[in-house]
């Protein structure tokens, strides 16, 4: 499979916003901070990911630096483990404010 390099905005929002863009790359990426997975065990723990799904985030994940496979698990590099301080933030925020804010 084929994942193409896209062209990064300017901004460093919207750059950050690209690289972890869609529903699950952020939790993909929150999973891995805490110890590296196997493709299996990521399944199991960010419910309700298709495959196909694990499968794209995991390739633009790796395409974008953020994650590498070391032996047969996926584990965050140095530019992902940068990324803790900001997706334990979003963590708080959504926890501090999940009942003024609807599921969807």
């Amino acid at each position: 499979m084929t994942v193409s390099r896209k062209r990064f905005p300017e901004c460093p929002i919207e750059r950050t916003i690209a690289v972890l863009s869609g529903r699950w790359k952020a939790r993909i990426v929150w999973h891995l901070l805490s110890s590296p997975l196997r493709y299996s065990e990521i399944v199991s723990v960010v419910d309700g990911i298709t495959e196909r799904a694990l499968t794209l985030a995991l390739a633009e994940l790796e395409r974008d630096g953020v994650i590498q496979k070391q032996e047969q698990k996926w584990a965050v590099t140095n530019l992902g483990q940068a990324l803790h301080a900001s997706l334990k933030r979003m963590f708080v925020w959504g926890s501090t404010h999940a009942a003024a804010l609807p599921l969807r």
